[in-house]
Order: structure tokens, then C-alpha cells, then sequence
């Protein structure tokens, strides 16, 4: 079993309505989907060798979610229908199989926000700009690298950016996103955030 963080309460309250008055739109998503969709969307990427992939009882290829932004990307016809742009936020529950350690764990929780638009460099700044300001909301302590190679191979040009936090050793990534063809977002491990949260003195 992973040897997780209690949840932090401090966490609840925040991201919704910051989120929804960024006019984001709140999806459930599901923890249990096709495999396909991460075979085709995030083909060459490490995340393939880290998911639980096992075959339903009609042999269909299925897995446990090891991130959402795939499936908005699947979805896009649906969810961004005639509009210019849409906005959209999720609390998901994600899954990676590797060995599971200090902020790195087989079972995470995943707060996302995803701009989709047929103009992707505009998603991206606007998603900068909404991380910084929501994290900037909790008194985050963090640093950006606004041209990060990132593990997903669906990000233009490989490229992404990504917050971390030093005190969290190795682990260090609290947020990581970027722009792909069809929008763009970022994803925040909220167990990490909890953990940098708590080790900079933050949370009462």
C-alpha cells in the first residue's frame, strides 16, 4: 500500500470557486477507460509502460487512468461543439505503476484545468497565467521553467512547462502542462502540493 499524506482539508475549499470563476466547468472523470485512447494520444511516452492494463471480461484492452488530459483531447468534437473555447476542471484519481515513493505514488489525486480552443498558443498562456494565480492564492513558494521537455508525447514540439518545488527533493514536479492540438491545460498532483504545502510552512 502506498503511504500517503492524510488529506489536506486546507485544499477543499480553494480550487472550486477559483476555478469556476475562471469560467471552468466541472467534468467527473471516469477511472476506468480504453486503452487506445492513451496508446494513440500519448504514443512513445513513458506513462504507457506505467499503466494498469488488463482486458475486461468481453477481451476488450482497457486501464486505469494514468492521467485525464487524453481524454478530453478524444472528446473534443463533443465538448468543444461549435464554441471557439471551452473550459473545463476535474478532480481525477490517477494511477501509475512504478515503485511508489516520498510524493510518487502507484494511486494520486490529479486537480486539471483544460482550455480547449482552435487556437492552442493562447490556451497555454492563459493556463500559465491560471496556475501561477491559483497557486499564488495558496502562498505557494515555487519555481517555473516555461520550456520543459515533457514526458506526454501529445505536447507541441514535446514542450510543456512545469512548476516545482525544491523542498520536495527528487519529486520535486507539483505541476506540469503545456498546449497540444487541440487546447491546452496543466494538471497539479495535489499530493505533492500538500507535501510542499506542508514543508514550507503553509498549512494551519
Amino acid at each position: 500500500m502506498d503511504k500517503k499524506p492524510p488529506r489536506c482539508a486546507a485544499l477543499k475549499q480553494p480550487f472550486g470557486a477559483f476555478f469556476i470563476e475562471a469560467r471552468g466547468q466541472e467534468v467527473i472523470v471516469p477511472a476506468l477507460w480504453g486503452q487506445d485512447t492513451f496508446i494513440e494520444k500519448a504514443r512513445g511516452s513513458e506513462v504507457l509502460g506505467q499503466m494498469w492494463a488488463f482486458d475486461d471480461k468481453k477481451g476488450r484492452p482497457c486501464c486505469l487512468i494514468p492521467e485525464a488530459t487524453a481524454l478530453f483531447q478524444e472528446r473534443v468534437t463533443d465538448l468543444l461543439g461549435k464554441k471557439n473555447e471551452a473550459t473545463y476542471f476535474y478532480v481525477a484519481r490517477c494511477y501509475r505503476y512504478e515503485r511508489p515513493q516520498a510524493g510518487r505514488y502507484r494511486e494520486f489525486t490529479q486537480l486539471g484545468f483544460e482550455i480547449l480552443t482552435r487556437q492552442p498558443e493562447i490556451g497555454l498562456e492563459m493556463s500559465q497565467d491560471l496556475c501561477v494565480g491559483f497557486l499564488d492564492s495558496l502562498g505557494l513558494e515555487y519555481e517555473i521553467d516555461i520550456a520543459a521537455k515533457r514526458g506526454l508525447t501529445y505536447y507541441l514540439q514535446g514542450e510543456g512547462f512545469e512548476i516545482r518545488c525544491p523542498e520536495l527533493g527528487a519529486q520535486k514536479q507539483v505541476v506540469g502542462g503545456g498546449a497540444y492540438r487541440e487546447g491546452a491545460g496543466f494538471g497539479i498532483g495535489l499530493d505533492r502540493l500538500y507535501l510542499a504545502l506542508q514543508a514550507q510552512g503553509k498549512l494551519t
